[in-house]
């Protein structure tokens, strides 16, 4: 059973040549960016209201460090919130539809109605219905990412191979041993690409959901600093967004190296 497993995950893909690479392409092009960010104010000379350089921004951020780490805090455990709930409910949605016609009929239309509505005009309901706090915005972060992990999900419990399943039909294993086995070790790589857009929208979702329902986080902040002209303070809350979004991107590239050494990324 392990045999036919390892031999339904194992597909010849060319790996990376290495996670240093990965790593250093990346700084050179943060590099790149911050060098033509500075050189671009200087050659234009655009004003600081509009464009402050990166070396203003960096000293602000030095600045107000504390009220910064507060609102990475914030916004952080909520958007942990969001990514745990919404990947969770999306996997066992994922997990039902799979196997059950009836929940395929069911909740994917329901999942497509709720990933149609705009998550701006989402917000002032579900602060109606919980209040103006941690709740309304980690169940909208969840809301963002429930959609992605039941569609890669779902495809991913599919793309089983057929012979795979008739080999564990002979060999008498029971729905749960398929499921793990099988259908789940198939479906990793689907679900972790999934895990990897929610580690990046959930923190997005969290901000959106703070400019209407809380006093805090880096939405918050990043709305309060622009309304009192503070742009460095902005911009710094901003490129400090990007960098944690990049950071739970990483990490969840990490556990999936570490966890599914067969996934192949191209």
């Amino acid at each position: 059973m392990e045999a036919i497993a390892r031999h339904q995950q194992v597909r010849p893909q060319k790996r990376r040549s290495s996670s240093f690479k990965t790593w250093l392409y990346a700084v050179l092009s943060a590099g790149l960016v911050f060098g033509m960010w500075q050189l671009a104010t200087i050659l234009f000379d655009i004003p600081t209201y509009i464009l402050p350089t990166p070396v203003e921004v960096t000293f602000t951020a030095f600045e107000e460090r504390q009220r910064i780490l507060d609102a990475i805090g914030v916004t952080g455990l909520e958007a942990v919130g969001g990514f745990i709930v919404g990947n969770f409910t999306g996997f066992l949605a994922a997990t039902l539809i799979a196997y059950s016609t009836t929940a395929a009929r069911t909740l994917l239309p329901i999942g497509l109605a709720i990933q149609s509505i705009p998550i701006v005009a989402l917000t002032p309901f579900l602060t109606l219905l919980f209040g103006r706090g941690f709740a309304t915005v980690m169940i909208i972060a969840a809301i963002i990412v429930f959609f992605p992990t039941l569609v890669n999900g779902v495809l991913g419990f599919r793309s089983v191979r057929a012979e795979a399943l008739e080999m564990l039909g002979i060999m008498s294993a029971s729905d749960w041993q398929v499921f793990w086995h099988l259908r789940f070790p198939t479906a990793l790589p689907n679900l972790f690409a999934a895990f990897r857009i929610g580690a990046a929208t959930s923190i997005l979702g969290a901000m959106i959901a703070e400019w209407v329902t809380t006093g805090s986080g880096l939405g918050y902040l990043i709305l309060q600093a622009g309304v009192n002209f503070e742009v460095e303070l902005m911009w710094a809350a901003i490129l400090i967004s990007s960098m944690l979004a990049l950071t739970a991107l990483a990490l969840i590239s990490l556990v999936e190296n570490l966890l599914c050494p067969w996934i192949v990324e191209t």
